[in-house]
């Protein structure tokens, strides 16, 4: 008897490539956040900052979390938790950048 070994429900695992490929991101990913930390942009820098968050966070959800090949209830479930987190950086985002400068009196 043919012994193959399957597992029971989920797809096949990435390759060695595809994580070496997601990791170089990631790492080109650090370093654009780690540049943008020297270049004077004001209320810019948070936002582009925040950007490449969501980026890093949409290649580990992607890839690592395996969201692309896995079942759609899962993809529903984790896209409605990152819309979630979505709005409430963009409305601590709608705060931190409207409010003054000076103290209030």
């Amino acid at each position: 008897m043919k012994n193959s070994h399957t597992p029971a429900s989920g797809p096949r695992p990435p390759s060695l490539s595809s994580h070496l490929k997601v990791f170089i991101a990631l790492l080109v990913l650090l370093l654009a956040s780690v540049g943008t930390a020297y270049i004077p942009m004001g209320p810019f820098n948070l936002a582009s900052n925040i950007g490449i968050a969501v980026a890093k966070a949409l290649l580990v959800l992607v890839f690592f979390m395996r969201l692309k090949t896995d079942s759609p209830l899962l993809r529903i479930v984790a896209s409605i938790g990152f819309a979630w987190v979505l709005v409430l950086i963009g409305l601590s985002l709608t705060d931190i950048l409207t409010r003054g400068i000076g103290p209030v009196s």
